[in-house]
Parts: C-alpha cells; sequence; structure tokens
C-alpha cells in the first residue's frame, strides 16, 4: 500500500495574495482589449474562480479539458482533448488559465492548438511553474510562483481525483521516493 504525506507549501492568504497580484498586472495589459479566458479543467477551476473576480475589465470565459496524467503523478508526454472550447476566438486576445505548468507539453500543445482559430494573440497564466521540470521550452506569460521539483495538491489540484477541496496548496512526499 502506497503511504504518502501532506505538507502545506501555500496558504489561503498566500495564494489570495498571488492572485490579486495576476489580477492586477492583468487588468492592467488588457484594458480596451477583448480578452477570452481558456480554463483548463480540472485543476485550474479554482484559480479561474478567484482570478475572475479579482480582474478590472470585461471578459468573456470558456473551458477546455485536455489529459495528460491519468492516475499517476506524471505527465504520461501524450495530450488530448476531451473538451474543447465552444466560443470563437479568432481576432480576439487569449489567455489561457493554468494552475500548474509542468514539462510545458500540455500548455504548449494547448497554445499551438488555440492559435489555428486566428485568435490576435496566446499567452499563458499560471498559478505555479515547475520549471525543473520543463521538457520544452517555453514560458509563460504570467506566473503566479515559482516551485521547486515537487507534487502538489489542493485548491483544484488533485491527486488521482483526490485533495482539489484544499483551500491551501500542499506538497505530497511519498514513503516510496519511486512514486515521484
Amino acid at each position: 500500500m502506497e503511504r504518502y504525506q501532506l505538507h502545506p507549501l501555500l496558504s489561503q492568504e498566500q495564494i489570495a495574495s498571488i492572485v490579486t497580484d495576476l489580477a492586477d498586472r492583468i487588468s492592467k495589459d488588457y484594458q480596451h482589449r477583448e480578452l477570452v479566458l481558456v480554463c483548463v479543467l480540472k485543476g485550474a477551476f479554482m484559480f479561474l474562480s478567484d482570478l475572475i473576480r479579482r480582474l478590472r475589465i470585461p471578459v468573456h470565459v470558456d473551458f477546455v479539458r485536455l489529459t495528460s496524467y491519468g492516475s499517476g503523478t506524471k505527465s504520461s508526454g501524450r495530450v488530448e482533448i476531451t473538451k474543447d472550447i465552444e466560443i470563437s476566438i479568432e481576432g480576439k486576445e487569449v489567455l489561457i488559465i493554468e494552475d500548474i505548468i509542468d514539462s510545458g507539453r500540455t500548455v504548449q500543445f494547448l497554445k499551438d492548438r488555440l492559435a489555428l482559430s486566428s485568435p490576435n494573440s496566446v499567452k499563458v497564466c499560471t498559478l505555479l511553474d515547475k520549471k525543473a521540470r520543463r521538457e520544452i521550452t517555453m514560458e509563460a506569460d504570467y506566473v503566479g510562483k515559482e516551485i521547486g521539483n515537487v507534487f502538489v495538491v489542493g485548491y483544484g489540484i488533485d491527486f488521482d481525483e483526490a485533495y482539489r477541496n484544499l483551500p491551501e496548496i500542499c506538497y505530497v512526499t511519498f514513503e516510496d521516493p519511486t512514486k515521484m
């Protein structure tokens, strides 16, 4: 039986501060432009919910669901779309809202896919950036916090569909380090 422990990484207050800072920057950068937020489900839904309430600009929202993890703690490297956006992004500014960037493959796949719909721009906003695990060259345009090579849960981020409901973000340590 696999054993693991949760350890605090970011408190509710720290998350709120990060989200407010990101919302301020996005509001300033996109004033007087039509912005479409594309939220990556399921992990980024809590981040989007808090972010959108702090934005001071009008936005449209759509959702995409991608899969690359399955039930493991590492990306499989293969990205699949299980729910695509439904609104037109042609000629609009698009901001992908992601919970965490790890290898970079999933976000780059989505960015390239959305670019095929002829938006004015496609940029990326991520709550957490795990550059130590990056497998491709890509940078987010808005980064809440860079974190080390740890597996995290909470605030929408799951471990095999568990722990999304935690109001803070925790990192997981495993009894068997080969599980990372």
